[in-house]
């Protein structure tokens, strides 16, 4: 499995439209960042102008381009080598299903997981030089809930990892992942108290920050959240997400072991 490994990562970097990919999203990570900068803010007051802090209480959009980059690398890294035959000829070589199936999931899931908040991290990075961080929500705050998409995008890498051994051709893998991103799309805007019914539920019970509004007679409307969430939530997020990725796993290997290559 290790040999597999390290064929599979030598083949990603010698893959030019990954790297092509992978820079067409930070630049995107990047202008969602720069926005509020680039629209200007002579003409507002200091109280109307918006810092990374604001940025970071509705940074969902950017999340889910962050997913849709997902999709697109695991659909590619996974079933790739279905077209070619790569994976028949592993096995005429003597290697397990299992070694083939888990090494690619593996690469998978952690550069999915390592790109997804790589993407997240810089969009923000980019409002805080530009804007600076403000006074909205602490830093601690956003930095926790960053990391909580580990979670997520660990759930949501497994789904796509399993649509593209059950599909096998990526370009057909990644259609249907965004299908599946937009009909799951349409149930998180549903009413789920559990905060973990789809992973994009998950995602936004994470990133949303409750908000409330004061009003004053001589000052202007102050927005006030709530940093962190709550610990419940975040209980669940971790503990069904490693469950239903973990289900997604073995129902993608159960295919594979028994599906014809042919």
């Amino acid at each position: 499995m290790k040999n597999l490994i390290k064929a599979q990562l030598y083949q990603i970097s010698r893959t030019r439209v990954y790297y092509l990919v992978f820079i067409t999203l930070m630049m995107l990570a990047v202008l969602f960042g720069a926005v509020e900068y680039l629209n200007g803010t002579d003409n507002l007051e200091e109280w109307q102008k918006l810092t990374a802090s604001d940025f970071a209480t509705r940074m969902e959009m950017v999340v889910s381009i962050a997913m849709m980059g997902i999709a697109f690398f695991a659909a590619f890294f996974c079933a790739d080598d279905f077209s070619d035959k790569t994976m028949n000829y592993e096995m005429m070589s003597g290697k397990l299903r299992k070694q083939t199936y888990f090494s690619r999931a593996s690469i998978t899931i952690v550069f999915c997981t390592i790109f997804g908040l790589v993407m997240v991290s810089t969009s923000l990075g980019v409002s805080y030089m530009l804007t600076g961080w403000g006074d909205s929500v602490p830093f601690s705050a956003a930095a926790v809930r960053i990391l909580l998409l580990v979670f997520p995008f660990f759930r949501v890498s497994c789904l796509f990892i399993m649509i593209a051994y059950f599909i096998k051709r990526p370009g057909f893998a990644f259609l249907t992942d965004y299908m599946v991103f937009a009909i799951a799309s349409l149930i998180k805007a549903a009413d789920d108290e559990s905060g973990v019914l789809t992973v994009f539920s998950t995602v936004g019970s994470i990133m949303r920050y409750k908000e409330w509004h004061i009003f004053g007679l001589e000052s202007p409307v102050e927005m006030v959240y709530t940093p962190m969430p709550e610990a419940g939530l975040i209980i669940r997020c971790i503990l069904v997400s490693l469950a239903v990725g973990g289900l997604y796993l073995l129902l993608g290997y159960n295919f594979f072991h028994t599906d014809d290559l042919e």
